[in-house]
């Protein structure tokens, strides 16, 4: 099984743990095991690595890719890849990474012998002006430019009116992205598996200016309403773009897939764990 390995570059422990799967890995291979390792140029470069080859994310082509960080880290990769991607969490929250450091030798072993899955996760789509931006595995946030300046904007739902919204921002969220800024701003938990879109406002100026969720399949058009103030695009916490008064933005469901690694397909067991931080009772049989 080839593998690649991305990281954080400015993490002293995302550096750390990098090389400790460079280790792992010679020595898997050394055993014939049949695994082996592409290793991101910049990083092979900064462990001073010459037993892997290195190569672009957009340039890999192995099986899985290893990535080490938080979820920005995470949600960057996936940007850049269509690859299934195994996250390593050594940041804070890692809701969306699969395993900590101290699991790599395991679960590296569990990968070989094939003991995983692959989880398909609904990506939005987002044109702006015509032009395709990245897509987002989380959300897509329009913001005010200014803070503190409320910003107004119009929205359209399948070509239908739905809204004028003053508010600081909004959010167009994925069922993955629903556990993140859109849960901060009030919106509702979905299910991965749900074929749906949320819409959230933040801090709107109306008390009943509440999320709407609707199906993925539907194309959302929006335009910021206010000739005098800017707004921003962030794609994903990572990709920003100024938008302006006559700028056209339309937001539907990518063809394209973010794809995760998964050893632990339980859901509301990592959602408990990671956001409600209680644990699940323990059956008779001591598991969870």
């Amino acid at each position: 099984m080839k593998l690649g390995l991305v990281a954080h570059l400015k993490k002293k422990g995302a550096i750390s743990v990098a090389n400790e799967v460079v280790e792992i890995v010679h020595k898997m291979e050394q055993d014939g095991k049949g695994i082996s390792l592409v290793i991101e140029k910049e990083l092979k470069d900064l462990l001073g690595e010459d037993r892997f080859p290195g190569a672009s994310v957009e340039r890999m082509n192995p099986r899985i890719i290893i990535c080490i960080g938080g979820d920005g880290t995470l949600l960057g990769t996936l940007q850049r890849t269509a690859l299934p991607v195994l996250g390593v969490n050594v940041g804070s929250l890692g809701f969306l990474m699969e395993i900590m450091p101290e699991e790599i030798e395991g679960t590296l072993e569990e990968l070989v012998k094939g003991n995983f899955t692959i989880e398909d996760r609904a990506r939005l789509k987002t044109i702006l002006n015509g032009e395709r931006m990245p897509d987002a595995t989380n959300e897509a946030v329009i913001a005010t430019s200014t803070p503190s300046k409320i910003q107004e904007f119009e929205f359209y739902i399948d070509l239908g009116w739905a809204q004028t919204l003053r508010a600081d921002g909004i959010i167009i969220s994925t069922p993955t992205g629903s556990t993140s800024y859109a849960l901060s701003a009030g919106g509702s938990v979905l299910d991965p598996r749900l074929n749906a879109l949320e819409i959230v406002p933040i801090a709107p100026f109306r008390i009943n200016s509440r999320p709407i969720i609707i199906p993925d399949q539907s194309t959302i058009s929006l335009k910021v309403s206010h000739k005098a103030r800017t707004a921003q695009l962030v794609i994903d916490g990572t990709f920003r773009k100024t938008i302006r008064n006559k700028d056209q933005l339309l937001f539907t469901r990518s063809k394209d897939k973010a794809r995760f690694v998964r050893l632990d397909t339980n859901f509301y067991r990592k959602f408990q764990e990671k956001i409600v931080k209680d644990r699940p009772p323990v059956n008779v049989k001591g598991k969870y």
